[in-house]
């Protein structure tokens, strides 16, 4: 009687033993993180120079020292306007960019547009004022949203959701009109935040429609490059505001699109540990320039 052989598989070890691993297929998620790091001016900057940009870096030190950060109340502000060429750009190149920009489109008899841009330091913001294109103001202020922010999106906004036409094509507009209207009645101050995950939604053309025209257009704009890019923009609807996240792919995919209802999206404020985290590294900023420019000791307030 023949023998069947028995087959065993041997299981190879060793290079080239294995198929080639397959890359994971991702939608753009950062390759790096920003970390902070010592901001460097200059050091062809003279002595001079140095020590007038650190009176000013002493000066935020102290304010914002006595500052109650917890407070929710705006923190001090600097004009920068009064400082000579040299002086400055050593004063821009401490504060540096850090991962959030805001614009605001408010004409009015004063100026027509407010860009801010937050420092290295967070919490610590750049607020411009424009009139015509052309710089009217240039100033510092310590908050965790610059003031002007809240104040422009309640000033060109309304309440209630703007009135829209029926139609048949239409599948979860009305719906989630019905549920932005009942937060938004429900809504006070201290209110956690309601949201609706758009992406999660099948959406016709019609429904895109009748939600952009329900909730309307603001004139504040924000965008933080933090770990991925995240687009805040306020509604013409009183504290109600659109977040949408896109990848890092050249194509700006967008991942999760959302409509707010509270005071203000918490992913455009500074945290509390944050500006105290800011606080110190303004200390430990001005005694590196007191060290690299060989200055006078600083005697500290406090």
């Amino acid at each position: 009687m023949p023998i069947k052989p028995i087959s065993i598989p041997i299981a190879l070890i060793g290079k080239g033993s294995q198929p080639d691993p397959v890359p994971a297929m991702t939608i753009g998620v950062p390759e790096t993180v920003e970390t902070y790091s010592m901001p460097m001016p200059a050091t062809s900057a003279s002595k001079e120079t140095a020590l007038k940009a650190r009176e000013f870096f002493i000066e935020i030190y102290n304010e914002m020292a006595l500052w109650n950060i917890d407070s929710g109340e705006a923190g001090p502000a600097f004009a920068l306007d009064k400082y000579d060429v040299e002086t400055l750009k050593f004063i821009n190149d401490i504060l540096g960019e850090g991962e959030v920009s805001i614009r605001i489109v408010l004409p009015n008899d004063d100026f027509d547009e407010i860009r801010i841009l937050e420092t290295v330091f967070v919490g610590v913001w750049r607020v411009r004022c424009y009139k015509d294109g052309k710089p009217i103001s240039d100033q510092i202020e310590v908050s965790a949203i610059p003031i002007c922010v809240p104040e422009a999106a309640f000033l060109a906004s309304s309440d209630g959701l703007k009135p829209t036409e029926p139609d048949p094509d239409a599948m979860n507009s009305p719906a989630i009109l019905a549920e932005l209207k009942t937060a938004l009645e429900q809504w006070e101050p201290g209110s956690a935040p309601f949201t609706v995950n758009l992406s999660h939604l099948p959406m016709s053309p019609a429904d895109n429609r009748i939600v952009d025209e329900a909730v309307g257009e603001g004139v504040v704009k924000i965008v933080s490059h933090g770990y991925g890019n995240c687009h805040i923009a306020s509604t013409a609807v009183r504290h109600l505001w659109r977040i949408q996240y896109l990848n890092n792919a050249p194509t700006k995919l967008m991942i999760l699109n959302t409509l707010v209802v509270t005071g203000l999206p918490e992913e455009a404020i500074a945290a509390p540990e944050d500006l105290r985290d800011s606080t110190q590294r303004i200390k430990e900023t001005v005694e590196w320039v007191t060290s690299s420019w060989e200055l006078p000791p600083v005697e500290w307030s406090s």
